[in-house]
């Protein structure tokens, strides 16, 4: 069932999640959600709400996050919106662009497919530039073993194996369309596309992964983990400061 607010202007935005307790909002926490309804309500629009497409959890970013905002923008132009709203942002969030939607459009039913990226910085060394946005691994990691434990996800399954505790999710199924490894000085990046993701999902798979390259599994166990729907034959949850939520797809209106 749809939500009865009305979504007019979809706004893309980038965010470091370092300091967020995650997109939505909660008690004495600060939330991406927040800031963004604070920030309409700098721009005179009193009980403005954001809606995105999808949640992110604590410390994880976002390179294209799609936010649906309805509110009565005054005098203020379609065209200087963005910029209005960058001014009175946090520096942690930024508007990419802003679209006029009509009044039904709404970011959770209209989304199709995601895609998220997971960054690995895998040298001996510590990183200045990479502390916050990758998970630092100084052992290396065989690669080849990781994208061939990666394709035995691939497709429509039941995910459960790989779903964090404390999910609200009755629907376990999911098509992860692809998983895309590559290494490139440095930093491994592991890049997801599906049409849904269980809760911590994307950060399980990458624990698993990192399981396999680093030879404490085997590839094929992957299907075994996969077809057993048990989270504990699964490898550690990574941690959010590498998961970045890269792109939405939406429906053609």
């Amino acid at each position: 069932m749809r939500s009865a607010h009305n979504c007019n202007y979809l706004l893309l935005i980038e965010y470091d999640g370092t300091d967020f307790s995650g997109w939505q909002k909660q008690p004495a926490a600060r939330t991406v959600q927040e800031e963004i309804e604070k920030a309409l309500l700098k721009l005179g629009s009193a009980g403005a709400k954001a809606t995105a497409a999808g949640r992110t959890d604590k410390g994880v970013h976002a390179n294209a996050q799609a936010v649906c905002v309805s509110f009565d923008k005054g005098s203020l132009k379609d065209k200087d919106l963005r910029f209005s709203l960058n001014s009175v942002l946090p520096k942690d969030i930024s508007v990419i662009s802003v679209e006029k939607k009509t009044s039904s459009f709404n970011p959770r039913f209209e989304a199709e497919k995601k895609k998220y990226r997971y960054l690995i910085w895998n040298r001996p060394w510590r990183s200045v530039w990479r502390g916050g946005n990758a998970w630092h691994i100084a052992g290396r990691l065989d690669t080849a073993s990781m994208k061939k434990a990666s394709g035995y996800l691939l497709g429509r399954h039941d995910f459960r194996a790989f779903e964090a505790s404390g999910s609200t999710q009755t629907d376990k199924v999911a098509n992860l369309e692809s998983i895309d490894i590559k290494r490139r000085n440095g930093i491994i990046s592991i890049c997801f596309t599906g049409d849904r993701f269980l809760y911590k999902m994307v950060r399980n798979i990458v624990g698993t992964l990192v399981e396999a390259g680093r030879g404490k599994i085997t590839p094929e166990s992957l299907r075994d983990i996969l077809a057993s729907g048990n989270r504990k034959m699964a490898g550690p949850t990574a941690p959010p400061k590498g998961l970045f939520l890269e792109e939405v797809f939406f429906h053609e209106e």
